[in-house]
C-alpha cells in the first residue's frame, strides 16, 4: 500500500508543483550574441529592452584556448543563437555575469542539455545542489560524448588556474534537488501513459480514481527522470500572473492518462496549494506523503476543472 501511495504523489507531483510566495520571475529574452560555451548576451523582447550578460547555471564550458572551445561555443549557438529564451535571473557572479537558469521556447532546460551532450562539465563547486547535473554529466563521461571523448579533458577551473585566469564563483538559493543520490536503482519506464481515465463515483457524486484498482506493473518512476523528459513551463494570464504548470507531452508520462490528465493541462494547484514553480518537488511531496485524498485542480480548455484520486 505505501509503494502506491509513493508513486501516485511521485507522478503527480513530478509535474506539479507547488512553490508559494515566488519571487523570481522568468521573462523572455532574445538573444543576440553568443560569448563562450555557457555565456551570452540578451535582451528583454518588448518595449524598453533591457540587455544583460548571462552565464548559465551549473555549468562550466571550456575556456578559449582549451580544446572543444569553439565546439561548445558553437553549439550554444545553434541552440539559442538569434532565437527566444526564458530566464530566470538567480543571482550575480564575481565577474559580474548574470547567473540564469535559461530555458528553451520548448521548456528545455539549457543547463541539461550542455551538460547531456557533453559541451560542458557540471559546476561542482558553485552548484553542489545541482544533483541532476550531476547524474548527467556522469552520464555523459560514461558515454563519451563531446569533450569527454577526449583521453584527459582539462576543467576549466584548473585551466584557468595554470593560466592565473579568475576563477568564477557565485552562491544562489536555490534547493537541494534530492537528499540522496539512489545511484544504484534502474530507472524503468515501461508503460507509456496511453491508458484510459477510467474514475469511479464516491456516495457524494464526486468523480475520484481509486489509485489501489491501477495495475502499475512494479513500474519505478524517478520524478527527476521525469522533469528532465517533461520540463514543465510557466503558464501566465494576460496580465502576465502566473496560472499553473504546462507539461509537454503529458500523454507519454507513465499512467498520467490513467490518472485523468490530458494534454494541453495547465496544473494549477495541489490540495490547494497554488502552482507557480516546479522547484519544490521534494518538500510538497513530504508534506503530503501521508493523506489519502488528493485534489488536483488543473485549467482545460480555459477552464479549471478537478482530478480527485484516494490512495490506500
Amino acid at each position: 500500500m505505501e509503494y502506491y501511495h509513493k508513486f501516485t504523489i511521485t507522478i503527480l507531483l513530478a509535474f506539479s508543483t507547488a512553490n508559494i510566495g515566488q519571487s523570481e520571475e522568468i521573462l523572455k529574452y532574445k538573444v543576440t550574441d553568443i560569448m563562450g560555451g555557457d555565456t551570452f548576451i540578451a535582451q528583454t523582447i518588448g518595449d524598453d529592452p533591457q540587455v544583460i550578460r548571462a552565464r548559465i547555471y551549473g555549468v562550466d564550458s571550456p575556456d578559449e584556448g582549451q580544446k572543444f572551445y569553439e565546439e561548445a561555443k558553437q553549439y550554444l549557438k545553434n541552440l539559442i543563437g538569434e532565437k527566444e529564451v526564458e530566464i530566470k535571473v538567480l543571482t550575480m557572479d564575481n565577474l559580474d555575469y548574470k547567473v540564469c537558469d535559461v530555458f528553451t521556447s520548448e521548456g528545455n532546460s539549457i543547463s541539461e542539455v550542455l551538460i547531456k551532450e557533453g559541451y560542458a562539465w557540471w559546476d561542482e563547486e558553485n552548484t553542489k545542489e545541482a544533483l541532476v547535473l550531476k547524474k548527467l554529466c556522469a552520464e555523459a563521461i560514461r558515454q563519451k560524448k563531446g569533450l569527454w571523448s577526449d583521453v584527459s579533458p582539462l576543467a576549466p577551473w584548473d585551466y584557468r588556474r595554470s593560466k592565473g585566469l579568475p576563477q568564477i564563483t557565485y552562491k544562489t538559493e536555490k534547493k537541494e534537488e534530492s537528499k540522496e543520490e539512489n545511484k544504484d536503482e534502474k530507472i524503468i519506464l515501461k508503460a507509456k501513459g496511453n491508458e484510459v481515465y477510467k474514475g469511479t463515483f464516491s456516495s457524494s457524486n464526486v468523480p475520484y480514481v481509486d489509485v489501489s484498482k491501477i495495475n502499475f506493473k512494479d513500474t519505478k518512476i524517478d520524478p527527476n527522470e521525469l522533469l528532465m523528459k517533461h520540463t514543465p513551463t510557466i503558464a501566465r494570464d494576460e496580465t502576465g500572473k502566473p496560472i499553473g504548470l504546462s507539461v509537454p507531452n503529458i500523454n507519454q508520462i507513465p499512467y498520467a492518462n490513467t490518472l485523468g490528465f490530458q494534454d494541453g493541462d495547465i496544473i494549477s494547484s495541489v490540495n490547494g496549494y497554488p502552482i507557480t514553480d516546479f522547484s519544490q518537488i521534494m518538500p510538497l511531496y513530504e508534506q503530503l506523503k501521508g493523506v489519502k485524498e488528493l485534489s488536483v485542480q488543473v485549467i482545460r480548455g480555459g477552464k479549471p476543472t478537478h482530478l480527485y484520486f484516494r490512495i490506500p
